[in-house]
């Protein structure tokens, strides 16, 4: 007992309660770390990914900064978070179950069968199904590439079901005012201004909103109304994400929320696979390795990061590995699936704005080709069109998928380290 008549601080009341409390993290932490790396990313680059929808659709060449600037004069900041709450909360289920997923398929095919651990881990068998194939279990860059594309591939099949219709109604929302656009052809410069006044002052308007978010066909009258204007279009007003939804629901039944699902499918096959077997190389050619010391559980946490290699020491710093690994994951896989992705947008944009659906094929052609068969586009030129967006969605993905990494990396760490016994110990040692 402790001079003042207290309990060592190791042993008082608020350290008991701080281990259960370090525990409870411990035992959740492959779902609270991605969770929080989630949010964080999601919200950071958001802006970048509206505007890299945006781009897909143009049909124009147009900068980012320009781009950045026109939405911002004619819808305000607000703009390029349009349709954010949605994609924060599915992004962030969708990405914690396909990273456990994707720790699952590794455990499955890594674990040699007859073994009792996983490099020293006596809890290498997957939480979901207690299978051993040990398949890759050498400690090799190819074990772990193969490992990772197969493990990526099923962990992308995942995000589709999960992410399919919330993907649809994200693209909904950041291009709602291309989709009105697109639905009214006629729509003139002075009417496509008040749609975007309608947009920033909703409230000035006495419009009633329909279920599909576009009503009022009265046109606005002004005091000194000066020289007359044309025919006006029915006035823009947003729907919400639930009246989006709804929206969608009523036009094709809970099938249309999968509306452009065949080519987002293989897009997150194909990227998921790449990203996470590019991602698991970098880091194993820069030092990261199972641990064998059989203290840590979990299959996340029997990767540790060694010294970095000798060829990289003067010029990288280890607690940026996870930036750089992830920033290049990224970008290397979504140059790879980027056409798919411009397809998908098309498509869905096509279908949301009440046009004919088009094949891929031909929708394709139509991008590198053309409209006129007598008169095709360069090839180069039409290469281009599937790249548009291509910068922002680079910068994009650096920030998001770096971002990602790292604070995932810091939160177990953080985990690890028994904050609240950390705390206790400080407050009862006073």
């Amino acid at each position: 007992m402790a001079a003042s008549g207290r309990p060592a601080p190791y042993d008082g009341i608020w350290t008991g309660r701080a281990r259960r409390s370090d525990e409870q993290l411990r035992r959740n932490k492959e779902w609270l770390a991605p969770a929080s790396a989630s949010v964080v990313s999601s919200v950071v680059s958001f802006p970048l990914d509206s505007l890299k929808s945006r781009l897909q659709t143009l049909r124009e060449r147009v900068s980012m900064p320009r781009l950045a600037a026109q939405i911002i004069r004619e819808e305000g900041l607000r703009g390029l978070y349009r349709g954010l709450p949605l994609p924060l909360l599915t992004i962030t289920i969708n990405r914690t179950v396909s990273i456990n997923v994707l720790d699952s398929i590794k455990r499955i095919l890594i674990s040699e069968p007859s073994a009792d651990s996983l490099h020293g881990n006596p809890t290498a068998n997957s939480p979901w199904i207690k299978a051993r194939f040990g398949f890759f279990s050498r400690d090799s860059a190819q074990d772990i590439a193969a490992t990772s594309l197969i493990a990526g591939a099923t962990s992308g099949v995942v995000q589709c079901v999960l992410g399919a219709p919330f993907e649809l109604v994200k693209t909904r929302r950041q291009l709602e005012f291309d989709i009105y656009k697109a639905s009214h052809p006629g729509i003139s410069a002075t009417s496509s201004t008040q749609a975007h006044t309608s947009v920033r002052h909703p409230r000035n308007h006495s419009l009633p909103r329909s279920a599909i978010g576009m009503s009022a066909t009265a046109p606005i009258s002004h005091p000194n109304p000066g020289p007359a204007l044309p025919k006006a279009h029915p006035v823009f007003v947003p729907p919400t994400t639930r009246q989006a939804v709804r929206e969608i629901v009523n036009k094709a039944g809970y099938r249309g929320l999968y509306t452009g699902w065949r080519l987002q499918l293989p897009r997150d096959i194909m990227g998921s696979a790449l990203y996470f077997a590019v991602y698991d190389v970098f880091r194993y050619q820069l030092g990261f390795r199972y641990s064998t010391s059989g203290v840590n559980s979990g299959f996340s946490d029997g990767l540790v990061q060694g010294d970095v290699p000798e060829w990289a020491r003067g010029w990288l710093p280890k607690g940026v590995i996870p930036f750089v690994s992830g920033s290049a994951a990224g970008i290397m896989s979504w140059v790879v699936i980027y056409p798919i992705d411009t397809l998908r947008i098309k498509a869905q944009m096509r279908a949301l704005s009440n046009q004919e659906p088009l094949t891929p094929w031909v929708q394709l052609m139509r991008l590198v080709r053309g409209t006129k068969e007598a008169n095709p586009k360069p090839l180069s030129m039409g290469i281009f069109r599937l790249y548009q967006g291509l910068g922002v969605s680079s910068a994009r993905t650096m920030l998001t998928h770096g971002a990602w990494w790292t604070i995932y990396d810091w939160v177990k760490a953080w985990i690890e380290s028994q904050p609240f016994e950390r705390a206790a110990f400080t407050i009862e040692a006073k």
